[in-house]
């Protein structure tokens, strides 16, 4: 009996939600993607696209303002190959053309006012808005019939853009006409990053949407694009946040910048979005980081280990160490022109190793000179000249690792 009952609760809420989201009403509530109704039968919009003229002109003859609509839902960086790959729900740029809702009038009108209009009637009175979607088309086969206007929208110095999901133009019934791209997939190059302080590292990167119209054309942010940044950043980000790195800050926001030379009474205006993000270093601090500072702590403290006891072998040992961090290290980032704070702090363990290496062999060969089997064997004169290098290495050696680390640290920050 539970279990009949369950089943009865489990297909009531399905046939609910289901209707609930029938029909698409303007709202500020951020959706992923989605999902139209398309209220009037392909009869009556067919014969509305035979009305359509939006494209046969070339030039825009009034101002139009785009209000603008993106859903960022995955970024991937190939560090490598210094690829930024950006994945896309939805993308959609709508505006009113006030002649559109004249030509659905008049289409309905055509056909003695059909049970279409009564029932878009209805359904501006369950909704309280005449911004319901009523017909949608394939935007590429209308732009190429002139049946709407070509705004030449781009991603702006991308290298590649795919998608699955042909891309539609919807109207409205109170005239508005939205176009609408699908699951897109958006790579750019990103061959400046700055990995000096790397694996501590942050990046800003930036990408625009333009058109190639550039005059009496302007961007605007939607409403539901407002609400969508909002909730993302009030999320912290996390869904768009991507393995490996953390997004601290993502901003979109219209904006234009004038042409040169012959061009520059015209504007290109576009939508401009910032992301902001930092490396999870967490992971490597305690893979590479502190690993790399013991083993470098150890090769200071192997000058206590007497040269009959193997202290040369120790060395050889941490320096193979340092050999492998480094094998480990080469596949994680793209060959740079430059050292990283990563490379550095090697480089200084490699240092380290190979002095107290030398300082090593010095001391074997002095001892062996004195045809003795180790230090304390020594003459007291021979012992104190050895102790004194044993003083300068102890004293020395750590200060200059630190003031070589710091400058080395500073010096990258300031190219």
């Amino acid at each position: 009996m539970k279990k009949i009952s369950l089943i009865l609760i489990l297909l009531f809420a399905s046939i609910f939600f289901s209707k609930s989201y029938a029909i698409e009403v303007s709202s500020l509530k951020a959706e992923k993607r989605l999902i139209f109704n398309q209220l009037f039968s392909k009869h009556t919009c067919a014969k509305i696209y035979t009305q359509l003229k939006f494209g046969l002109k070339k030039k825009l003859d009034k101002e139009v303002m785009l209000e603008s609509y993106h859903n960022l839902k995955r970024v991937k960086i190939d560090e490598n190959d210094a690829l930024l790959t950006m994945s896309f729900n939805q993308r959609t740029v709508f505006y009113k053309e006030g002649d559109l809702e004249t030509i659905i009038f008049n289409v309905l009108a055509a056909q003695d006012f059909s049970d279409e209009l009564a029932n878009i009637n209805k359904t501006i009175t369950n909704a309280k808005s005449k911004k319901i979607v009523v017909c949608e088309y394939d935007l590429n086969r209308s732009i190429e019939d002139g049946s709407f206007f070509n705004f030449n929208l781009k991603y702006d110095n991308s290298l590649r853009v795919e998608s699955n999901v042909p891309p539609k133009v919807l109207i409205y019934y109170d005239g508005t006409i939205e176009y609408a791209y699908y699951d897109e997939e958006v790579q750019y190059a990103i061959p400046s990053l700055n990995y000096k302080k790397y694996p501590f590292d942050s990046h800003e990167l930036k990408f625009l949407i333009t058109s190639g119209i550039y005059s009496k054309l302007y961007f605007e942010r939607s409403d539901k694009f407002k609400v969508l940044l909002l909730e993302t950043k009030k999320n912290n980000f996390s869904n768009i946040s991507f393995p490996g790195w953390t997004i601290k800050q993502y901003v979109s926001y219209p904006n234009s910048e004038t042409l040169d030379d012959v061009y520059s009474d015209y504007q290109k205006h576009f939508v401009v979005s910032e992301l902001t993000f930092v490396r999870n270093w967490v992971s490597f601090l305690y893979k590479m980081l502190f690993p790399l500072i013991g083993i470098t702590i150890l090769i200071y403290f192997a000058v206590y280990i007497r040269i009959a006891d193997g202290r040369i072998a120790v060395l050889s040992t941490l320096l193979l160490a340092f050999v492998a961090f480094d094998f480990v290290t080469v596949g994680q980032r793209p060959e740079l022109p430059y050292i990283t704070l990563l490379d550095w702090l090697i480089f200084l363990g490699y240092a380290m190793n190979i002095i107290t290496l030398l300082f090593s062999y010095y001391e074997s060969y002095f001892i062996r000179q004195r045809m003795v089997a180790q230090a304390s064997d020594l003459e007291d004169s021979e012992k104190s000249i050895l102790d004194k290098w044993r003083y300068r290495y102890k004293i020395y050696i750590p200060i200059i690792y630190f003031v070589s680390l710091i400058t080395g640290y500073f010096t990258m920050l300031a190219t």
